[in-house]
Protein backbone atom coordinates (compact mmCIF):
# COMPACT_ATOMS: atom_id res chain seq x y z
CA UNK A 1 0.00 0.00 0.00
CA UNK A 2 1.39 3.35 -1.32
CA UNK A 3 -0.21 6.76 -0.86
CA UNK A 4 1.01 10.18 -1.14
CA UNK A 5 0.40 12.71 1.36
CA UNK A 6 0.70 16.38 1.17
CA UNK A 7 -0.10 19.57 3.13
CA UNK A 8 -2.67 21.59 2.73
CA UNK A 9 -2.89 24.69 4.76
CA UNK A 10 -6.32 26.78 3.57
CA UNK A 11 -8.06 29.52 5.45
CA UNK A 12 -11.00 29.37 3.16
CA UNK A 13 -11.10 26.05 4.67
CA UNK A 14 -11.27 27.02 8.04
CA UNK A 15 -14.15 29.21 7.25
CA UNK A 16 -15.89 26.72 5.59
CA UNK A 17 -15.63 24.33 8.55
CA UNK A 18 -16.73 26.97 11.31
CA UNK A 19 -20.11 27.92 9.09
CA UNK A 20 -20.54 23.73 8.50
CA UNK A 21 -20.53 23.72 12.59
CA UNK A 22 -22.85 26.44 12.82
CA UNK A 23 -25.45 24.93 10.39
CA UNK A 24 -25.13 21.53 10.95
CA UNK A 25 -24.40 21.72 14.71
CA UNK A 26 -22.96 18.06 14.62
CA UNK A 27 -20.38 16.99 17.76
CA UNK A 28 -20.73 20.37 19.68
CA UNK A 29 -20.81 18.19 22.95
CA UNK A 30 -17.56 16.80 21.95
CA UNK A 31 -15.66 19.78 21.43
CA UNK A 32 -13.57 22.11 23.15
CA UNK A 33 -15.54 25.46 21.95
CA UNK A 34 -18.25 25.94 24.51
CA UNK A 35 -21.51 24.50 24.10
CA UNK A 36 -23.02 28.25 24.36
CA UNK A 37 -21.21 28.65 20.96
CA UNK A 38 -23.90 28.09 18.74
CA UNK A 39 -25.84 31.22 21.11
CA UNK A 40 -22.83 33.42 20.77
CA UNK A 41 -22.52 32.82 17.13
CA UNK A 42 -26.90 33.96 17.33
CA UNK A 43 -25.65 37.56 19.23
CA UNK A 44 -23.28 38.36 16.40
CA UNK A 45 -25.17 37.87 12.82
CA UNK A 46 -27.59 39.26 11.67
CA UNK A 47 -31.72 37.93 11.25
CA UNK A 48 -31.06 37.89 7.22
CA UNK A 49 -27.87 36.18 7.62
CA UNK A 50 -29.64 33.46 10.41
CA UNK A 51 -32.76 33.08 7.66
CA UNK A 52 -30.85 32.59 5.07
CA UNK A 53 -28.38 30.07 6.35
CA UNK A 54 -31.46 28.13 7.88
CA UNK A 55 -33.29 28.27 4.46
CA UNK A 56 -30.46 26.06 2.78
CA UNK A 57 -31.47 23.36 2.10
CA UNK A 58 -28.24 21.50 1.76
CA UNK A 59 -24.58 21.29 1.89
CA UNK A 60 -23.65 20.03 -1.62
CA UNK A 61 -21.19 21.89 -2.92
CA UNK A 62 -19.84 22.93 0.60
CA UNK A 63 -18.81 19.54 0.62
CA UNK A 64 -17.25 19.55 -2.45
CA UNK A 65 -15.24 22.79 -2.24
CA UNK A 66 -12.32 21.19 -0.50
CA UNK A 67 -11.55 19.92 -4.14
CA UNK A 68 -11.40 23.49 -4.99
CA UNK A 69 -9.46 24.47 -2.42
CA UNK A 70 -6.37 22.18 -3.27
CA UNK A 71 -6.44 23.25 -6.59
CA UNK A 72 -6.68 27.36 -5.71
CA UNK A 73 -2.97 28.68 -6.20
CA UNK A 74 -4.30 31.64 -3.93
CA UNK A 75 -3.65 31.07 -0.02
CA UNK A 76 -6.05 33.92 0.70
CA UNK A 77 -9.95 33.39 1.43
CA UNK A 78 -10.54 36.72 -1.16
CA UNK A 79 -7.87 35.33 -2.99
CA UNK A 80 -9.93 31.69 -3.28
CA UNK A 81 -13.16 33.84 -3.80
CA UNK A 82 -11.67 35.88 -6.99
CA UNK A 83 -10.20 32.35 -8.73
CA UNK A 84 -13.16 30.35 -7.99
CA UNK A 85 -15.94 32.83 -9.47
CA UNK A 86 -13.31 33.02 -12.38
CA UNK A 87 -14.62 29.53 -12.88
CA UNK A 88 -17.18 28.54 -15.81
CA UNK A 89 -19.34 25.17 -15.71
CA UNK A 90 -16.78 23.58 -17.59
CA UNK A 91 -13.93 24.62 -15.46
CA UNK A 92 -15.31 23.35 -12.84
CA UNK A 93 -17.13 20.08 -14.14
CA UNK A 94 -13.21 19.33 -15.40
CA UNK A 95 -12.09 19.84 -12.09
CA UNK A 96 -14.75 18.03 -9.72
CA UNK A 97 -15.63 14.94 -11.94
CA UNK A 98 -12.49 12.59 -11.96
CA UNK A 99 -13.25 12.46 -7.53
CA UNK A 100 -17.39 12.65 -7.90
CA UNK A 101 -18.48 9.15 -9.10
CA UNK A 102 -22.50 10.47 -8.60
CA UNK A 103 -24.25 12.80 -11.35
CA UNK A 104 -22.72 16.39 -10.23
CA UNK A 105 -25.32 18.92 -10.26
CA UNK A 106 -26.60 20.78 -13.12
CA UNK A 107 -26.30 24.23 -11.81
CA UNK A 108 -22.93 24.59 -10.89
CA UNK A 109 -22.31 28.11 -11.49
CA UNK A 110 -25.71 28.82 -9.46
CA UNK A 111 -24.26 27.41 -5.80
CA UNK A 112 -20.94 28.58 -7.08
CA UNK A 113 -22.30 32.15 -6.26
CA UNK A 114 -24.80 30.90 -3.89
CA UNK A 115 -21.61 29.44 -1.57
CA UNK A 116 -19.04 32.62 -2.48
CA UNK A 117 -22.26 35.05 -1.42
CA UNK A 118 -22.97 33.43 1.59
CA UNK A 119 -19.68 32.62 3.01
CA UNK A 120 -18.22 36.79 2.51
CA UNK A 121 -21.33 37.00 4.73
CA UNK A 122 -20.06 34.61 7.07
CA UNK A 123 -16.99 36.14 6.83
CA UNK A 124 -17.71 39.62 7.87
CA UNK A 125 -19.97 39.19 10.59
CA UNK A 126 -18.51 35.71 12.54
CA UNK A 127 -14.72 34.87 11.09
CA UNK A 128 -13.38 38.44 10.88
CA UNK A 129 -14.34 39.06 14.62
CA UNK A 130 -12.70 35.83 15.82
CA UNK A 131 -9.10 35.44 17.24
CA UNK A 132 -6.61 35.57 13.47
CA UNK A 133 -3.72 34.15 15.12
CA UNK A 134 -5.83 30.81 15.11
CA UNK A 135 -4.65 31.10 10.89
CA UNK A 136 -0.70 31.64 11.96
CA UNK A 137 -1.04 28.55 14.12
CA UNK A 138 -2.90 26.70 11.24
CA UNK A 139 -0.13 27.78 9.00
CA UNK A 140 2.56 27.05 11.21
CA UNK A 141 1.70 23.27 11.68
CA UNK A 142 1.30 22.74 8.50
CA UNK A 143 4.66 24.17 7.57
CA UNK A 144 5.80 21.77 10.06
CA UNK A 145 4.65 18.77 9.44
CA UNK A 146 5.86 19.66 5.67
CA UNK A 147 8.80 19.51 6.96
CA UNK A 148 8.62 16.42 9.32
CA UNK A 149 7.45 14.73 5.91
CA UNK A 150 10.41 14.93 4.51
CA UNK A 151 11.74 11.98 7.51
CA UNK A 152 8.55 10.74 8.81
CA UNK A 153 6.86 7.79 7.60
CA UNK A 154 3.40 9.00 6.09
CA UNK A 155 0.92 6.38 7.41
CA UNK A 156 2.75 7.47 11.18
CA UNK A 157 2.22 11.00 10.31
CA UNK A 158 -1.51 10.84 9.80
CA UNK A 159 -2.17 8.38 12.61
CA UNK A 160 -0.72 10.72 15.03
CA UNK A 161 -1.81 14.48 13.54
CA UNK A 162 -5.72 12.58 13.47
CA UNK A 163 -6.06 8.78 15.07
CA UNK A 164 -6.86 7.56 11.39
CA UNK A 165 -5.15 4.70 10.08
CA UNK A 166 -5.22 4.13 6.08
CA UNK A 167 -5.87 0.92 5.02
CA UNK A 168 -7.56 1.04 2.17
CA UNK A 169 -5.29 -0.04 -1.21
CA UNK A 170 -6.87 1.98 -3.55
CA UNK A 171 -6.06 5.49 -1.80
CA UNK A 172 -3.42 7.33 -3.49
CA UNK A 173 -3.09 10.67 -2.42
CA UNK A 174 -4.08 11.90 1.24
CA UNK A 175 -4.18 15.50 2.02
CA UNK A 176 -3.60 16.48 5.44
CA UNK A 177 -5.63 20.06 6.79
CA UNK A 178 -5.01 21.70 10.10
CA UNK A 179 -8.42 22.64 11.43
CA UNK A 180 -8.95 24.20 14.88
CA UNK A 181 -12.99 25.11 14.98
CA UNK A 182 -13.83 21.07 15.49
CA UNK A 183 -10.67 20.44 17.82
CA UNK A 184 -10.17 17.83 18.89
CA UNK A 185 -12.37 16.01 16.76
CA UNK A 186 -10.65 14.82 13.02
CA UNK A 187 -12.91 14.82 10.13
CA UNK A 188 -12.39 13.14 6.68
CA UNK A 189 -14.14 13.16 3.24
CA UNK A 190 -13.30 10.23 0.41
CA UNK A 191 -13.36 11.48 -2.92
CA UNK A 192 -12.15 7.85 -4.98
CA UNK A 193 -8.58 7.44 -4.91
CA UNK A 194 -8.07 10.86 -2.68
CA UNK A 195 -8.68 11.62 1.15
CA UNK A 196 -8.94 14.81 2.88
CA UNK A 197 -8.07 14.59 6.49
CA UNK A 198 -8.92 17.54 8.95
CA UNK A 199 -6.61 16.99 11.82
CA UNK A 200 -7.05 18.96 14.96
CA UNK A 201 -4.67 22.44 16.34
CA UNK A 202 -5.18 23.35 19.17
CA UNK A 203 -5.35 27.38 20.36
CA UNK A 204 -4.46 28.43 24.07
CA UNK A 205 -5.66 24.89 25.37
CA UNK A 206 -3.32 24.19 28.09
CA UNK A 207 -1.79 20.76 28.98
CA UNK A 208 -3.99 20.26 32.12
CA UNK A 209 -6.99 20.46 29.71
CA UNK A 210 -5.91 18.16 27.13
CA UNK A 211 -5.02 15.37 30.26
CA UNK A 212 -8.59 16.32 31.82
CA UNK A 213 -10.22 15.15 28.73
CA UNK A 214 -8.14 11.88 28.81
CA UNK A 215 -9.26 10.77 32.46
CA UNK A 216 -12.60 11.94 31.85
CA UNK A 217 -12.39 9.84 28.94
CA UNK A 218 -11.39 6.89 31.12
CA UNK A 219 -13.32 7.51 34.43
CA UNK A 220 -16.60 5.37 32.79
CA UNK A 221 -16.45 1.66 33.41
CA UNK A 222 -18.41 1.28 29.84
CA UNK A 223 -15.61 3.18 27.93
CA UNK A 224 -12.75 1.25 29.57
CA UNK A 225 -14.89 -1.71 28.58
CA UNK A 226 -15.16 -0.47 25.02
CA UNK A 227 -11.45 0.06 25.36
CA UNK A 228 -10.35 -3.50 26.93
CA UNK A 229 -12.46 -4.98 23.51
CA UNK A 230 -10.94 -3.11 21.25
CA UNK A 231 -7.19 -3.57 22.60
CA UNK A 232 -7.79 -7.25 21.28
CA UNK A 233 -8.35 -6.09 17.32
CA UNK A 234 -10.03 -3.47 15.03
CA UNK A 235 -13.75 -3.83 15.16
CA UNK A 236 -16.40 -1.96 13.16
CA UNK A 237 -19.54 -0.23 15.23
CA UNK A 238 -21.63 -3.24 14.86
CA UNK A 239 -19.27 -5.51 16.42
CA UNK A 240 -19.19 -3.19 19.30
CA UNK A 241 -22.44 -3.00 19.46
CA UNK A 242 -22.56 -6.59 20.32
CA UNK A 243 -19.75 -6.79 22.08
CA UNK A 244 -20.72 -4.20 24.45
CA UNK A 245 -24.22 -4.49 24.76
CA UNK A 246 -25.65 -1.04 24.67
CA UNK A 247 -27.90 0.90 22.66
CA UNK A 248 -26.47 2.27 19.37
CA UNK A 249 -26.86 5.89 20.66
CA UNK A 250 -24.94 5.57 23.87
CA UNK A 251 -21.86 3.37 21.87
CA UNK A 252 -21.64 6.17 19.83
CA UNK A 253 -21.50 8.82 22.07
CA UNK A 254 -18.78 6.77 24.18
CA UNK A 255 -16.76 6.33 21.24
CA UNK A 256 -17.05 10.14 20.51
CA UNK A 257 -15.81 10.95 23.66
CA UNK A 258 -12.64 8.49 23.77
CA UNK A 259 -12.03 10.21 20.19
CA UNK A 260 -12.02 13.45 21.18
CA UNK A 261 -9.61 12.18 23.70
CA UNK A 262 -7.29 10.38 21.34
CA UNK A 263 -7.63 7.09 22.86
CA UNK A 264 -8.77 5.35 19.59
CA UNK A 265 -7.83 4.86 16.23
CA UNK A 266 -10.29 4.43 12.94
CA UNK A 267 -9.07 2.41 9.76
CA UNK A 268 -10.29 3.06 6.93
CA UNK A 269 -10.30 0.21 4.71
CA UNK A 270 -11.60 -0.91 1.37
CA UNK A 271 -15.09 -0.59 2.65
CA UNK A 272 -15.92 3.07 2.11
CA UNK A 273 -19.16 2.92 4.16
CA UNK A 274 -17.21 1.21 7.35
CA UNK A 275 -15.10 2.41 9.95
CA UNK A 276 -13.21 -0.20 11.81
CA UNK A 277 -11.97 1.12 15.47
CA UNK A 278 -9.03 0.22 17.59
CA UNK A 279 -7.10 1.82 20.58
CA UNK A 280 -4.45 4.24 20.09
CA UNK A 281 -1.31 2.21 20.79
CA UNK A 282 0.68 4.87 22.32
CA UNK A 283 -2.14 5.63 25.36
CA UNK A 284 0.17 4.58 27.93
CA UNK A 285 2.85 6.51 27.07
CA UNK A 286 0.70 9.49 26.09
CA UNK A 287 -1.00 9.98 29.62
CA UNK A 288 2.72 9.27 31.22
CA UNK A 289 4.06 12.40 29.25
CA UNK A 290 1.25 14.48 29.84
CA UNK A 291 1.15 13.89 33.90
CA UNK A 292 4.99 14.27 33.91
CA UNK A 293 4.86 17.23 32.10
CA UNK A 294 2.12 18.41 34.23
CA UNK A 295 3.60 17.66 37.64
CA UNK A 296 6.89 18.57 36.99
Amino acid sequence: MAFDVKMLYSPAHELLLSFSLYKRQTQMKYLALSATWPQEVDNVITSPLKERIASKKDLNFEDLSVLFMKECPEETIEGFFKWLQSKTAGNMYELLSPYVKSALPSDLELQRDEFISLLKEWKVQYFDKIDQTILEGLRNDALHKSHLLETSTPARMIQKASRFIISNEHIRTVYLIPGSHYYPMSLIDQFHETVFITYPVGTKESDQAELLRVTKALSDERRIAILRFLSTGIYTFTNIVSEIGMAKGNIHHHLSILRAAGLVDIHITDDPHTFFYGTNPDITSNLSSKLDTLLK
